[in-house]
């Protein structure tokens, strides 16, 4: 049998959260605050996550997230988000559908970079007020209960009594993160935490191509695309789909893509283990050129002097 990878590049994360779901009947997701976790060329790649385990994603809450129920479902969340970076400490509880989860935040040097949650459960001796909880809520938004009640029988059940092991887990993952983002040399005060509403806006407001459009970018960065790859990823003409982004977002499609490759470019060479070359090429750069013309536009400045900017302090 061949061991497990344990460089950097690996998804320990994900293996560790994944290793504490096997048999556990309980799913753990991380609910990213800054959008430096989220997709295929993230910022720390030991903390590289797939789309399951970005979101509640057991069948139930699948149901759950129908076009009008989704909304309610990320409202909830929002909620909780709120609470947990208030407080700065973990909580646990029933959601509007009657499913148990316990949150814990992750915190790198005094801010709340994101939310870890554990469960999708219920609660042993608890049926009787999820079930209540589901039938006010469908009663209030003049939905039938049936199909939910139904679904709910086949959420998994755990005894209260293991909730706090399960509560010592979570808080296992989220100090395991902590030593994987230390150990990147990621600087996390160059990370805006977003608002705690729906990420970035309501999905039912933006057109569905400028949404793939968003996440694609987001997950693709390393990778020389220009518009026109977007747009025939997105089988659409690049016209169709500048205007589209244009009217949803306020800016053009090229500027926000090439924003957002130096906004990562800055996070890279405020690592020290990162040369200008590396940030140019993990920012999608196909050439160092372009990047310093790029960046110098964008940030007032070569990469160069950004850079020592960035790594005075530690010098000091």
């Amino acid at each position: 049998m061949q061991p497990a990878p344990t460089d950097a590049s690996h998804p320990l994360l994900q293996e560790l959260m994944e290793s504490f779901e096997a048999g556990s009947g309980m799913h753990m997701s991380f609910d990213d605050l800054t959008g430096m976790f989220n997709g295929a060329h993230t910022d720390v790649p030991a903390m590289r996550l797939d789309a399951g385990h970005q979101f509640h994603a057991c069948q139930y809450c699948e149901l759950a997230k129908k076009p009008d129920w989704g909304r309610d479902c990320t409202r909830n969340k929002v909620a909780v988000n709120r609470l947990v970076v208030r407080r700065k400490t973990g909580l646990d509880g029933i959601c509007h559908l009657g499913l148990f989860d316990i949150a814990e935040p992750l915190i790198i040097r005094d801010r709340v970079l994101g939310v870890f949650y554990y469960g999708s459960v219920v609660v042993k001796g608890q049926e009787k007020r999820a079930v209540a909880r589901i039938r006010r809520y469908c009663g209030r938004m003049g939905y039938e209960p049936e199909p939910y009640l139904e679904a709910l029988k086949a959420v998994h059940r755990i005894d209260p009594e293991t909730i706090p092991r399960h509560r010592e887990t979570l808080r296992t993952v989220a100090r395991l993160a902590r030593f994987f983002f230390d150990a990147s040399g990621v600087r996390p005060d160059l990370y805006k935490v977003r608002a705690l509403r729906y990420p970035y806006m309501d999905p039912q407001d933006v057109p569905y191509i400028v949404r793939e459009a968003i996440a694609y970018i987001a997950g693709h960065l390393q990778e020389p695309f220009i518009v026109k790859d977007l747009a025939d990823h997105l089988n659409c003409h690049p016209d169709f789909l500048g205007r589209k982004f244009k009217q949803a977002m306020g800016t053009d499609l090229s500027l926000y893509l090439l924003q957002a490759r130096i906004e990562r470019a800055k996070r890279l060479l405020a690592n020290p283990k990162i040369s200008i070359e590396d940030a140019a090429d993990l920012s999608g750069f196909s050439d160092r050129f372009h990047f310093s013309k790029a960046f110098r536009r964008l940030a007032g400045m070569p990469p160069g002097e950004f850079q020592r900017q960035c790594l005075q302090p530690a010098a000091n």
